[in-house]
């Protein structure tokens, strides 16, 4: 009986592991849909802008702030991107690991 109730937490364990790593998942993909959707606003928002140009100058400045905000804003979204993907990588493996661990520590 002991083995059925060691079974079950371990089972138990498991699941809430899994649980974990499905959040870690839906972060990283929240993080990847929020970063589309900042560069296709930002982009439409830059295209009205050259729209409403009246000189090459104008346009030259237009371009050269549309790069330095987007050159930060991918900066930004890179790194959090990949914290999401590092929280997901880790809480992906705990199961594993863990599962690992304590068949390990009954062998000995």
């Amino acid at each position: 009986m002991d083995d059925r109730k060691a079974a079950d937490k371990q089972v138990n364990e498991m699941a809430r592991e899994a649980a974990k790593a499905a959040d870690g998942l839906r972060d990283y993909q929240i993080k990847i849909l929020s970063a589309t959707q900042a560069n296709i606003d930002a982009f439409f928002e830059y295209a009205q802008e050259v729209l409403s140009a009246r000189s090459v100058p104008e346009l030259v400045e237009l371009s050269t702030t549309h790069s330095r905000r987007q050159l930060q804003m991918m900066t930004e979204q890179a790194r959090e991107i990949m914290s999401a993907a590092q929280k997901m990588t880790t809480e992906s493996a705990r199961p594993l690991t863990s599962g690992f661990t304590s068949q390990f520590g009954h062998m000995t």
